[in-house]
């Protein structure tokens, strides 16, 4: 399971720190550690509602290695609490993003995949691509979007594909890569910039760094997304298999 390798890469330096602070926004959940290092991830509202977190109140002071369990955990927002807290952690390798089309080399002869709804990529891969398969689990999202199911009938055909970060606080990045024979890319402020992943079938990762997370955290708080936080200092960091393998 991936989710137990990417734990297992960040324990080391996970054990000797402390929870700073959470904030858990509408888009995203955020945790600030003791050594000023922020990480991210998308907050999960499936099965939740408006319900409160009963945890709440006791996060903040406790070891970064405990929160961090929560990734393997089958509670959604404990587990994006998790990754949030790996995030902080691991991809100091990580380089100033390309164009993510650009180094994927989409071309219009491709067939792309993307799994969950990465909205600032819709219109240039439409645009490129032959064709552009977008799997998501909220279908009112927008139009002509497939359910996240028919991944399993579709992905082996698709020459690209874009996997949403969130697939691994639902737990499903181990069986969608085992789907995928093109080239695969892992994309958005949740993914974990982890090395390791491009040794378990990823070409790129494309994630955030919080260079300033104290306005990070302001953004998340005040119920921003993707775009504001972009727009308030959130920096776009990648990494591929050329710079693991140089």
């Amino acid at each position: 399971m991936i989710a137990l390798a990417l734990l297992d890469a960040s324990e080391e330096s996970l054990t000797r720190l402390r929870v700073e602070r959470v904030v858990i926004g509408l888009a995203y959940t955020g945790v600030l550690l003791s050594d000023g290092r922020c990480g991210l991830a998308a907050t999960p509202h499936e099965g939740r509602g408006c319900a409160a977190y009963a945890r709440a109140g006791t996060l903040g002071g406790m070891s970064a290695w405990e929160l961090a369990q929560g990734l393997v955990s089958a509670d959604p927002l404990a587990s994006a609490l998790g990754l949030a807290t790996v995030n902080a952690v691991v991809g100091e390798e990580a380089q100033p993003s390309p164009d993510p089309l650009e180094v994927l080399g989409v071309s219009e002869d491709d067939v792309v995949g993307m799994v969950g709804y990465i909205g600032p990529l819709v219109r240039p891969l439409k645009q490129k691509a032959r064709e552009l398969l977008i799997f998501e689990r909220n279908l009112a999202r927008a139009p002509g979007l497939l359910p996240d199911w028919a991944a399993e009938l579709e992905l082996p055909r698709c020459d690209v594909v874009f996997l949403s970060g969130t697939t691994f606080i639902n737990k499903t990045v181990d069986r969608l890569l085992s789907l995928c024979r093109g080239r695969v890319a892992v994309i958005g402020p949740s993914t974990p910039m982890w090395p390791g992943l491009l040794e378990c079938g990823v070409d790129w990762l494309f994630g955030a760094r919080a260079p300033d997370p104290e306005q990070t955290l302001q953004v998340i708080a005040e119920g921003g997304g993707t775009r504001a936080l972009y727009r308030y200092g959130l920096v776009k960091v990648a990494l591929g298999r050329e710079d693991v393998d140089h």
